[in-house]
């Protein structure tokens, strides 16, 4: 009979290896992994200048360029493997959780296959991206728009037909990138200011100032659980932390 487990005492602490929770692409091509509540930032390597980047429940990192071009981007060295062209002006990306890759451009949404990296039109909108999109964790679409008043405004968009609801002003300018992390809408902007972002009035937080001229933004969240740098509490055995087997009696 297999001896189980009777008795266990004593603990030890295991560190995980992380994974990125925050990618941000800079306007001069530069990748980082951001940590949003320490603020601090890792260059990674340089991908070439990406309109925005996505990364997939697979946990593949993409990216798309001013010329229309999708990329998969490695995410230790940044080096781009080229997929194909997207035939539609796009500067928004992100990934639901049903690995479908989504897309903004004007003030269009689109469908993007990742093998081909061609875009179908979903439809339009009132809205103009500024630069990006994200889902949170019920699937709610948002995107960043130029068209606000007083800085960039925050809407919600259907992925049946495209369309958007205006949700209201952030009050910043700029916001290219978007990640929902945390319960938390993050917000980036060009000028490097890390905002947090209210679903409900649209309304921009300044968090912290990362420095980086923020192009696009993603990362674990919404879509891929990730889990933050930590430590892991184990139980341990006994008997010298290596613990002790009993065997279940006969009956």
């Amino acid at each position: 009979m297999k001896p189980i487990i009777y008795a266990i005492s004593g603990a030890m602490i295991l560190s995980v290896s992380t994974v990125h929770a925050t990618f941000i692409g800079a306007s001069n091509g530069d990748l980082y992994d951001y940590d949003v509540v320490t603020n601090n930032s890792t260059l990674i390597g340089n991908s070439g200048v990406m309109y925005d980047i996505a990364l997939s429940t697979s946990n593949i990192l993409y990216g798309v360029t001013s010329g229309n071009q999708l990329y998969s981007i490695n995410q230790t060295t940044a080096s781009t493997t080229l997929i194909g062209s997207v035939g539609a002006s796009v500067n928004g990306l992100t990934f639901a959780s049903d690995g479908t890759l989504y897309g903004s451009g004007g003030n269009g949404l689109y469908s993007i296959n990742t093998t081909t990296g061609s875009a179908s039109l979903i439809g339009t909108g009132s809205y103009y991206s500024s630069g990006d999109i994200s889902f949170d964790d019920l699937g709610n679409l948002y995107l960043s728009s130029s068209t606000g008043v007083n800085g960039d405004s925050l809407w919600s968009l259907s992925t049946a037909d495209g369309s958007g609801t205006l949700i209201g002003s952030t009050g910043y300018s700029s916001v290219y990138g978007l990640n929902y992390l945390n319960n938390t809408l993050y917000g980036f902007t060009y000028s490097g200011a890390t905002l947090s972002l209210d679903t409900t009035t649209g309304v921009g937080t300044f968090l912290s100032q990362n420095n980086i001229n923020t192009n696009g933004a993603d990362g674990g969240g919404a879509v891929v659980n990730v889990p933050e740098p930590t430590s892991i509490l184990l139980f341990g055995l006994s008997l010298a932390g290596l613990g002790f087997y009993r065997k279940k009696p006969k009956v």
